[in-house]
């Protein structure tokens, strides 16, 4: 679905949980994060052609767990760029090659897209936050009802959550797209889901 006037944004249900959230800048070039898993792929390909996007130049993963890039190869055969933090190569069982080193900023037509290391859930989790709009596309940072993202599994570290939920917090979005279920929206109301987060990791 459209959310603003260049971003998009697909969001499972029940029947897709286990493929993360997909979204999409479209300007000059078309940016797709997380294309989730080969299970969700029809539907996503449906869903993007009914929005009248046909093309897709650069694939960005937040991380490199399976539920949100099974599905790189399904685009980077078709020629898009591959872009993820280099760290997650560690922890993920596929064997990607990045096309793209990612600075601080990335630029596709009129739209900045800023790159934010956001490490916890896993060591090269990425945030992709588009001030123009206040949205911070944040992967399995956090969730509904400030719950933070794993922090249990190999290559993640409860410290560097709490870090990176602060970091978040300071750039004041007013929406977070997250990896899995519904948008959050509302400045205030997103501070409070990350404060509960942190409070959570903090005393946990």
């Amino acid at each position: 679905m459209k959310l603003f006037d260049r971003v998009y944004a697909y969001i499972w249900g029940k029947a897709f949980y286990d493929s993360s959230n997909c979204y999409i800048i479209q300007d000059d070039e078309c940016v797709l994060i997380d294309p989730g898993t080969f299970k969700s792929y029809t539907n996503l390909f449906g869903l993007m052609k009914n929005d009248g996007i046909e093309r897709v130049d650069f694939v960005f993963n937040t991380h490199l767990h399976r539920d949100h890039c099974e599905s790189n190869v399904m685009f980077t055969r078709k020629g898009a760029l591959l872009g993820f933090d280099e760290k997650d190569r560690q922890i993920s069982q596929f064997t990607f090659s990045s096309d793209i080193k990612l600075g601080k900023v990335f630029v596709v037509g009129n739209t900045e897209i800023e790159v934010v290391r956001t490490p916890g859930h896993s060591p090269g989790s990425l945030t992709f936050f588009l001030q123009d709009y206040g949205v911070a596309i944040t992967g399995d940072l956090i969730f509904e009802g400030g719950v933070p993202g794993r922090f249990d599994i190999y290559g993640s570290d409860r410290k560097d959550l709490i870090k990176s939920l602060e970091r978040i917090r300071e750039l004041e979005a007013e929406y977070i797209l997250p990896g899995h279920r519904r948008i959050m929206k509302g400045r205030d109301g997103i501070d409070a889901l990350l404060e509960r987060g942190i409070e959570f990791l903090s005393i946990y």
